[in-house]
């Protein structure tokens, strides 16, 4: 079921668009109904529909996931980019009754029963970070918090998340795009493929648009051509936008929204600089559930405004500091504790990095909480991206940059013959992210060893008898 809080000012502007494709909202529920009706001619009704996502998105990539909603079902999606194993993996994890690749539908099993884990479930996605505690490894979404917190399988909330509570968040912010004005957001391209529907479903829910950035796409050009007022995302893919565009022009972004992790003062100062920006706010959760924290920061601000983040008070959620770590309660749900380390002062919160981690590494004036083998790599001139992971005991060094890879394994060598990994592997950018991000390393040797493309080399740096 669709579901809209605002409705768009006008029935004839742009809902969704990329560089090539744009529709209205006035178009928008033909298409649909066209989607739906194939939908159903397979039986598909309230199950998971497996989108994969063209290397450069198309309108119906995400549309498909709108139609599925509307017809009673939930989608999720993947990029076609991504190995094999690790899409045949998700479309297993996801119950998924059919695949659409390409507008063409393929039967993964017969629709009978519901694969929708609640019928107020309306998207199963990845999450951008890792969890101590986890349940599932797509997540159901929601569209508020009410959806959510009746949503219960064995008398328990499902952990998942709410296109409201960011949602909220920005109009408390922005109170003109409930008025005389409308969200419209920026997509960024090339990080986790959730992102993109999520935001569309925040731009359906407030009546808004999205415009979707394909990787080739000319960044400033399509700023400034789609008008777009706000970008919602996290900090890799605000940097790389922002790095993007030239220094000697002001683009008329006035929201931007740094969701968790740990932004860089640098990009904040060059956020500033680029864009006539107005906010600037943080949100900080759960993984497995919604944000319950968040900062505010305008130009002229302390840069510790960025850096406070204040609980968010709710009937449905609640957070400690307990052992100096985060702990989450939401719903019927245990308290669970994502290991995030976070300090109290003055009744604000200030995030520390995650309780396993060993080094907080300065890397070009950014700060990067990191893991001992992962910080003497990144001491190594030309290492951009770096993971250190098991997969069945032997463990992998990944990275990306334009570092050789025999000066990563000299710098390695340094290091106590037990900590050291079994192979290094250094793959392109696009490789490292085609699949789940590098902060879930329990996914990522799997993705690298089974990609016939992007590996720039691979060295076997210890004897795998060794573990």
């Amino acid at each position: 079921m669709l579901k809209q809080i605002i409705k768009p000012l006008n029935e004839n502007d742009i809902f969704l668009s990329t560089s090539t494709e744009q529709i209205t909202w006035k178009e928008l529920d033909a298409n649909l109904d066209d989607k739906i009706k194939k939908l159903q001619s397979y039986g598909i009704g309230p199950h998971v529909v497996f989108i994969i996502q063209e290397e450069r998105t198309t309108l119906d990539n995400l549309l498909w996931v709108l139609a599925s909603i509307k017809n009673g079902g939930s989608a999720t999606n993947a990029e076609s980019t991504i190995s094999k194993k690790e899409l045949d993996f998700l479309i297993r994890d996801s119950g998924a009754n059919c695949i659409i690749r390409s507008n063409n539908i393929e039967i993964v099993k017969e629709p009978t029963e519901p694969s929708i884990l609640h019928h107020n479930e309306i998207f199963r996605g990845m999450t951008s970070g890792t969890t101590v505690k986890q349940i599932f490894e797509l997540y159901p979404f929601f569209w508020t918090f009410e959806d959510h917190i009746n949503a219960e399988v064995d008398n328990k909330t499902l952990l998942g998340c709410t296109i409201e509570s960011t949602n909220a968040m920005l109009l408390d912010y922005a109170p003109e795009f409930a008025e005389n004005e409308r969200i419209s957001i920026l997509q960024p391209s090339g990080f986790i493929s959730t992102y993109s529907p999520y935001n569309m479903l925040r731009a359906y829910q407030y009546g808004g648009r999205l415009h979707h950035l394909n990787i080739g796409d000319n960044i400033a050009d399509e700023i400034e051509k789609s008008n777009v007022n706000c970008i919602l995302s996290f900090p890799n893919a605000l940097k790389r936008v922002v790095d993007e565009l030239p220094d000697d022009r002001k683009f008329n972004i006035k929201y931007v929204e740094a969701g968790g992790g740990f932004t860089p003062e640098s990009l904040i100062r060059d956020i500033e600089k680029k864009f006539n920006l107005k906010i600037l706010y943080n949100m900080f959760g759960s993984t497995e559930m919604d944000c319950v924290m968040k900062s505010l920061y305008r130009p002229g601000d302390p840069i510790d405004n960025f850096y406070a983040l204040k609980p968010v008070k709710s009937k449905y959620y609640d957070v400690k500091i307990e052992n100096d770590l985060l702990w989450y309660k939401y719903g019927t749900l245990d308290w669970h504790s994502d290991n995030d380390k976070m300090i109290e002062k003055d009744g604000k919160y200030f995030y520390n990095g995650r309780a396993n981690d060993e080094f907080l590494v300065v890397k070009q004036g950014v700060k990067i909480y990191t893991g001992v083998v992962e910080a003497v790599a990144l001491e190594v001139e030309g290492v951009d991206y770096v993971s250190s992971c098991e997969e069945d005991k032997i463990h992998y060094l990944i990275y990306t940059g334009d570092a050789d890879i025999n000066d990563v394994a000299d710098k390695l060598n340094d290091m106590q013959r037990w900590k050291r990994p079994h192979d290094i592997y250094h793959v392109t950018e696009k490789l490292y992210y085609s699949g789940a991000n590098k902060i879930q390393k329990r996914k990522l040797p799997g993705i690298v060893k089974n990609s016939d493309t992007g590996i720039i080399s691979h060295m076997n740096f210890k004897d795998h008898n060794l573990v």
